[in-house]
């Protein structure tokens, strides 16, 4: 019984590593906001680290980048209000 059971799961790390080797490599990109790109990361976290690291350091280094090149708002003007009870000099 646990020759089948870590034959098993050796089947399936042997499938998963050939479907990441298999998976297509053209370049993509997609629009997410900050809030589901948090989830995206959060969800690589959960993996082992030596199968989402180098995915982890590209993403970390696109997000500096965009950040880098996003324009800042300027702060608002603050214009003085007039006083109703203030005497003209």
């Amino acid at each position: 019984m646990r020759r089948l059971i870590i034959g098993a799961a050796l089947l399936a790390l042997a499938a998963g590593s050939a479907h990441a080797q298999s998976a297509p490599t053209d370049k993509m990109t997609i629009e997410v906001t900050r809030a589901e790109l948090q989830i995206i990361g959060q969800g690589l976290m959960e993996l082992p680290y030596k199968s989402v690291a180098q995915l982890m350091i590209k993403l970390q280094a696109q997000i500096d980048a965009a950040e880098k090149t996003k324009p800042v708002d300027p702060a608002p003007a603050i214009v003085p209000k007039a006083y109703p009870d203030a005497k003209p000099n």
